[in-house]
């Protein structure tokens, strides 16, 4: 009998995780509170469910034979239920506890002696000012919990910026803005078995505060590509996670810093869907069903294009070949900077595939 995948969330990580499943033979049921979430157009089963409704959690529990989730922010209490009825979700919540919140996540890091931006904690105005006071301008200002693709952010490098900046009373993190060379990603898996592989690491150009683009192999010297893997394999072993974690670090010189974390598959990593002999969402199901976890091997440079909401008419002229390979994740509504899919750039020249992501 085929092994089935439950997933919690139904988005475009979810909908790759049930190719991954399909392609290997397993089933998958997502549940998601969206009738139009993407991960129904691949899963074998949708449940349009709340993540609170135990109804339907159960429905999740007595169907699957391994549950993850495709998403940080899961309510808690919705593992928890899944942990009460005995099911099999082998990331638990420290995962997400961890991760959810940028200052336990930087904490976290920093006790295992990884460098960090210097950061410190607001909570409103006034404590705001005096923490720019401390770590001097420029520094950016984030909320701890809830922001991606560069919102719920506030770079502030004056005094005029630091006046406009109005917060409500809340948990926000301020950083040090640290002037990087280089952001690059590192995607590192643990099994339950507790076999740990990496990546190849992946260097990230923004645009907006949103992904635009990975580099693969990143332009950076080999021994900080291995230093980087030892500490993404240092950070999943130590905190004891299982499944797929994507690392983000700055690299100023010959210092690395860690930024963020996120324990599922990642925006980074999905050029392993054709440069690598593994995807990541393959070697993720592995790790949660506990198999022993290959090495994934690069079998070509590769450069990895977001699909935005605005791209939709460059879109139609888009081909599949040899060279690009064209990812939609079926999102019915193309929304101003909502991600819509991806574009892999396989060739031997990595100059002339970053070429041809920028002329997209």
């Amino acid at each position: 009998m085929a092994k089935k995948i439950g997933i919690l969330g139904g988005g475009q990580l979810a909908k790759m995780l049930c190719d991954s499943a399909n392609k290997n033979g397993y089933e998958s049921m997502i549940l998601d509170p969206s009738e139009d979430s993407c991960g129904k157009h691949s899963a074998t089963e949708h449940l349009v469910k709340s993540y609170d409704d135990k109804d339907a959690l159960k429905v999740l529990c007595d169907y699957s034979d391994v549950i993850t989730y495709e998403f940080e922010n899961v309510p808690s209490d919705a593992i928890d239920f899944i942990q009460e009825q005995k099911a099999n979700i082998p990331q638990g919540k420290q995962p997400l506890y961890i991760s959810q919140h940028r200052i336990r996540e930087k904490t976290a890091v920093l006790a295992l002696g990884i460098q960090t931006a210097s950061f410190l904690e607001v909570t409103n105005k006034e404590t705001l000012i005096k923490a720019i006071e401390q770590l001097k301008f420029p520094c950016i200002l984030k909320t701890c919990s809830g922001g991606y693709d560069g919102k719920g952010q506030w770079k502030i490098e004056t005094q005029e910026e630091l006046e406009q900046v109005d917060i409500k009373t809340g948990n926000y993190i301020l950083e040090k803005m640290i002037d990087f060379d280089k952001e690059v990603s590192c995607l590192v898996v643990r099994s339950t078995n507790k076999d740990v592989v990496c990546f190849p690491i992946g260097e990230n150009i923004h645009k907006n505060g949103i992904l635009s683009m990975t580099i693969v192999p990143a332009r950076i010297d080999t021994y900080l590509e291995q230093i980087i893997q030892e500490i993404a394999k240092n950070i999943i072993t130590s905190l004891e996670f299982v499944g797929s974690l994507g690392i983000e670090f700055f690299i100023k010189g010959d210092d690395i810093y860690f930024n963020e974390m996120a324990p599922r598959p990642h925006n980074t990593a999905h050029y392993t869907l054709d440069a690598c002999d593994y995807s990541q969402f393959d070697l993720h199901i592995k790790s949660i069903l506990g198999e022993d976890l290959p090495t994934p091997q690069l079998l070509s440079p590769v450069v990895m294009l977001n699909i935005l909401g605005q791209d939709k008419e460059k879109v139609k002229n888009l081909v599949n070949d040899k060279m690009t390979k064209v990812h939609l994740y079926k999102k019915t509504e193309w929304k101003q900077d909502r991600k819509m899919g991806h574009i892999n750039y396989l060739g031997e020249d990595l100059e002339k595939l970053i070429q041809l992501a920028e002329g997209f």
